[in-house]
C-alpha cells in the first residue's frame, strides 16, 4: 500500500513541478518578447534555473513512481498497470513545458553581447544538467 501512495504522491509532485515551471515561463515570455536588456537577461538566467532544477527533480520523481509502479504491478498484477496513466500524465505535462523552453531559447536580441551571452546560456540549458552561469 506505501508503493501506490508513494507512485502518487511523486506523480502529482512532478505534475506540480510541471505547472509551476510553465506558469513562470510563460509569464517570462509574456513579460519578455525579446532580451531587450540586462534586466531581461538576468530574467532569462533565472528562468533557465529554474527550469534546469525543476527538471532534475522531475527525473528523480518520474524514476521513483516508474519503480513504485513496478512494485504496483508485481504485488496487484494487471491491476497494478493502470497506475502507469498517471505516469503517462505528468509525461504529458512535460511536452508543455518543452514548447515554451523552444520560444524561451529562439528569443531576439537587442545587442550582440546579449545575443552571445543569451545563445551561451541557451546552450548551457540545453545541454548540460547544472547551470553553470
Amino acid at each position: 500500500m506505501f508503493l501506490h501512495y508513494a507512485y502518487v504522491g511523486m506523480c502529482l509532485l512532478s505534475i506540480a513541478i510541471s505547472f509551476y515551471v510553465k506558469d513562470k515561463l510563460e509569464k517570462f515570455l509574456a513579460k519578455n518578447p525579446a532580451i531587450a536588456n540586462k534586466q531581461s537577461l538576468e530574467e532569462y538566467k533565472s528562468i533557465v534555473r529554474l527550469n534546469m532544477y525543476g527538471a532534475l527533480a522531475q527525473i528523480v520523481l518520474l524514476a521513483g513512481a516508474f519503480i513504485c509502479c513496478i512494485g504496483n504491478i508485481l504485488n496487484l498484477g494487471f491491476r497494478g498497470a493502470f497506475s502507469l496513466f498517471l505516469v503517462g500524465i505528468a509525461t504529458g505535462f512535460l511536452k508543455q513545458i518543452g514548447e515554451f523552453e523552444e520560444k524561451a531559447r529562439t528569443l531576439s536580441c537587442a545587442t550582440i553581447e546579449l545575443e552571445r551571452q543569451y545563445q551561451t546560456i541557451s546552450h548551457v540549458w540545453k545541454k548540460k544538467a547544472l547551470p553553470n552561469f
